[in-house]
């Protein structure tokens, strides 16, 4: 955001192109509007002052989580644009001095010593200035804090904020020490937190610029030197920080949602792959809680993975009949999924306990007749032993044994064999006897008649 009569995209194109390169997307305007869709809202150099709407907007966009950005300039503002700008600073504690910082020992050389490019040194332990060892002013002022405000960086011994510069121009004068800061006491850069959000003060810009808009004796981008593109990406990741974590707590949360209904599907593997997702994106978040969550619903994904496997075991055994094993491995499941409310596969498992105890009650049937079938036939009862075998060998085929289905086929071909011969043997006495009846008979008579004849030639 901009309330500048110098063209603030220009100056910080070079920051821009640094920031799309670590994935920051950068847009610029003239007011807040629709800030919410952003996670950092920079004010750079304003020259015109804001109007209550927008402080009060600005004011809820940190309170509500956003970053804040207040970058400063020495010797372009007036003391009437100083004002308006401290008039948006100063609710957070935060106060842009008119000054421009010099040190007239500790400077960057180029064509010649410039006092007014101060190279700064002593930064404060913080996540924003995180592996800075240096930086440079140029031009730039000076900040007076307040409150809950904390110094993020301050000048070395020699270097003060020269109130007079209009007078002795850029190359600074002496020293006042009753009028002007110097050392610890001249604070360069600051932060704050506000409600959700947060806000980093800097009093300059020329740091963060390209060769374009600094002066003709930069061999290089000013953004290049020391440890200035390392400062600005700090400053946005601390600032986009509590953004970041919402964001990411929130897609952390929607994939815990999805991951319990896969859950709740039997989509074990699913959920497992996402839970793993989630938990190490959880660790940008640290909520305790969030990590209780994602353990509970792993364990219940390796639990439900483990019950899988039983399921396969028992529809395994069932296939082979081994009903004693199916309904063990079916029992073990249903348990499993019962604990972590896996209504489906709850449903499955008692289908198959059904279907495994029909089948046990089914297979004793047809063994029974089987058997029953055996003793029959011993006894001679063919027929019924056939008739009785072929019942056993439906229920067997109904249920898929195709093993005990031949088996029966075998006996039923041997019994039909065995009846056909005890019927060629019974037929076979049955003529044995006739002829032995007709024998008897034939022999009879010839006794009969010989015993007649014999008596007729006695008389």
């Amino acid at each position: 955001m901009s309330h500048s009569s110098q063209d603030v995209e220009k100056i910080l194109s070079r920051l821009v192109r640094t920031l799309e390169i670590s994935n920051y997307y950068v847009t610029f305007g003239e007011t807040i509007r629709y800030a919410d869709q952003y996670d950092v809202l920079v004010v750079a150099i304003p020259t015109q002052p804001f109007t209550t709407e927008e402080m009060d907007s600005i004011r809820q966009f940190v309170n509500n989580g956003g970053g804040l950005l207040l970058m400063g300039e020495g010797g372009v503002l007036t003391s009437e644009n100083v004002k308006d700008f401290n008039a948006l600073a100063q609710y957070y504690g935060i106060e842009f001095q008119r000054d421009v910082v010099v040190d007239p020992k500790n400077n960057v050389t180029l064509d010649q010593a410039y006092p007014e490019i101060p190279i700064i040194e002593h930064f404060a332990d913080h996540p924003v200035t995180r592996n800075v060892q240096k930086i440079f002013f140029s031009s730039g002022c000076s900040l007076r804090l307040s409150g809950e405000a904390q110094p993020l960086a301050w000048g070395g011994e020699e270097t003060y904020g020269d109130r007079f510069f209009e007078s002795y121009g850029y190359r600074g004068g002496s020293y006042d020490p009753g009028l002007e800061k110097k050392g610890e006491e001249l604070i360069l850069m600051a932060c704050a937190e506000s409600g959700k959000g947060r806000v980093v003060a800097i009093g300059d810009t020329s740091l963060f610029r390209g060769r374009g808009t600094a002066a003709r004796f930069w061999p290089d981008d000013p953004l290049e030197y020391y440890d200035h593109k390392r400062l600005a990406l700090n400053i946005f990741d601390w600032l986009s920080l509590k953004i970041k974590v919402k964001k990411t707590s929130e897609l952390v949360n929607e994939m815990i949602s999805e991951a319990r209904h896969l859950i709740e599907q039997g989509k074990y593997q699913e959920a497992l792959d996402m839970l793993t997702s989630a938990k190490a994106m959880s660790l940008e978040v640290g909520d305790p809680a969030m990590t209780r969550q994602i353990t509970a619903l792993t364990f219940e994904a390796d639990k439900g993975l483990e019950a899988d496997k039983l399921l396969e075991e028992g529809k395994n055994y069932l296939k082979g009949m081994n009903c004693e094993d199916a309904l063990q491995s079916f029992e073990s499941a249903l348990s499993i999924y019962e604990n972590i409310g896996s209504a489906e596969k709850v449903q499955e498992c008692l289908t198959l306990l059904s279907q495994c105890g029909d089948s046990a009650s089914l297979l004793q049937k047809a063994d029974l007749l089987f058997s029953e079938g055996k003793n029959l036939s011993r006894q001679g009862l063919f027929s019924e032993a056939i008739e009785s075998v072929k019942e056993a060998q439906n229920i067997y085929e109904s249920l898929g044994l195709n093993e005990k289905v031949e088996e029966c086929n075998s006996w039923i071909e041997e019994a039909r064999s065995d009846e056909q011969r005890k019927k060629q043997e019974a037929e076979a006495i049955k003529r044995n006897r006739v002829i032995l009846a007709g024998i008897v008979v034939v022999t009879a008579v010839v006794i009969i008649v010989l015993f007649a004849w014999r008596r007729s030639r006695h008389y």
